[in-house]
């Protein structure tokens, strides 16, 4: 079958930046890029009507325009597109604004590579073609784009009920993320909330698209996956280390991101509620954060 092309829209004024963008694009494997490259916020609506992109690039510094009026005019434009924010690292307090007026994800430049961006550019494409709906339903977490736990529970009882039929197991992670208030305290709340972002950020890169990834509320986060034969736990947390290893390698970084997490199957042939799921996987992470802290 031949790759599918993601039209994607950059607005970007800096002279080196098409090559870079080229290259970058280039590398993403099993998908075309058809790049359109504007340097002004003027040009975003014609640009828009036409080419009809899938996805948005945006660096907030154009020359007629910078910050979250940027971001508003080119949303306003085109609220159906999903926009991906381009920013520096002294810009995350910018970022996190974004993300919560309808940014579908946001990017520090350094940090970007062909896997990232490919990463980000087809969750921002899948969440955008859902936003509506699960919006409607009040079902997603805005600070993330995570379901929030309405979303979560009205999923995780269809999985449950799915396992029941099939006879297979699903598992639960719980996971929570570490010093969030000494983050909130030292470096200032938008920082934690950047923090809440990066987590949720590396529960996508970590799980397959079709697991269900929730944030519960403050520092907690669940991931449930579905029913499957070739599940393994320790393959399962294996991979979550190695992708929160590689996000806190990333440079100039003025936090890492630590996380405890619990791990709870649920046996359709000893089946329970999705609440006494999550209390057992709650109670095993907790064990593992205690443990950490005696060490």
């Amino acid at each position: 079958m031949p790759e599918p092309t993601i039209k994607v829209l950059l607005a970007e004024d800096n002279p080196t930046g098409t090559p870079f963008w080229e290259k970058i694009l280039s590398e993403i494997q099993d998908t075309t890029t058809q790049i359109f490259h504007i340097k002004k916020l003027s040009e975003v609506g014609e640009s828009i009507r036409k080419t009809l992109p899938d996805v948005i690039i945006l660096d907030l510094t154009l020359p007629d325009g910078k910050g979250l009026k940027t971001f508003l005019a080119v949303y306003n434009t085109a609220p159906t597109v999903p926009i991906i924010v381009i920013t520096g690292e002294d810009n995350q307090k910018l970022a996190i604004e974004t993300m919560q007026e309808g940014a579908q994800d946001c990017l520090i430049k350094t940090d970007i590579d062909a896997y990232l961006l490919s990463r980000a550019m087809r969750y921002a494409i899948g969440r955008q073609k859902h936003l509506k709906e699960l919006r409607a339903f009040s079902i997603i977490d805005e600070l993330t784009g995570l379901y929030n736990r309405r979303g979560f529970l009205t999923l995780a009882d269809q999985q449950l009920k799915m396992s029941d039929r099939s006879r297979q197991p699903l598992v639960l992670v719980f996971a929570d993320l570490d010093g969030l208030k000494s983050i909130n305290d030292s470096l200032g709340h938008h920082r934690g909330d950047l923090a809440l972002m990066e987590t949720a950020h590396v529960l996508r890169e970590a799980f397959r698209e079709t697991d269900v990834l929730s944030r519960l509320g403050g520092d907690e986060f669940v991931a449930l996956l579905p029913s499957s034969e070739s599940i393994s736990v320790e393959a399962v947390l294996k991979h979550f280390k190695e992708t929160l290893d590689e996000h806190n390698r990333y440079r100039n970084r003025s936090f890492k991101l630590s996380v405890s997490i619990g791990v709870a199957i649920y046996d359709p042939e000893a089946p329970c509620s999705i609440q006494d799921l999550l209390e057992k996987a709650d109670r095993l992470m907790y064990e593992q954060k205690k443990s950490r802290q005696t060490e």
